[in-house]
């Protein structure tokens, strides 16, 4: 398969920049709930806080692995392009694909642990 060398530079590109909003707000969402557990030490809250505090840990790993994968595919597109400028045949449709499976499995882990927390964040207040 041909794919442009300009298109799959964009789609990294793009995937780092989501990468890195991840990042970010998953920054804000940790200070919110150092917020709530100032506030409040019961045992339920501070169970509930170490969960997600331990999903957040999960989160950022995701987060490094794919942004080292990406920068990967990244150089070997910049390697195939001096053979070729225009165009470049992907070594591996299936890489691609894992690449955009992984980005979108994260968005929607992303999504559903900002809705429990906001859920939890909701009650504990």
């Amino acid at each position: 398969m041909k794919a442009s060398i300009n298109s799959l530079h964009h789609q990294d590109i793009d995937w780092l920049r989501e990468l890195d909003f991840y990042k970010g707000e998953i920054a804000i969402l940790a200070k919110r709930l150092e917020e709530i557990i100032s506030a409040n030490t019961h045992t339920e809250v501070t169970s509930q806080v170490e969960h997600f505090q331990n999903k957040f840990i999960v989160l950022r790993e995701v987060i490094d692995t794919l942004g080292h994968d990406i920068k990967g595919r990244e150089g070997a597109v910049e390697r195939a392009s001096e053979k070729n400028p225009n165009h470049v045949n992907e070594h591996s449709q299936r890489l691609n694909n894992e690449l955009f499976n992984r980005m979108k499995n994260l968005a929607a882990d992303f999504a559903n642990s900002r809705f429990e927390l906001n859920q939890f964040l909701f009650k504990a207040m």
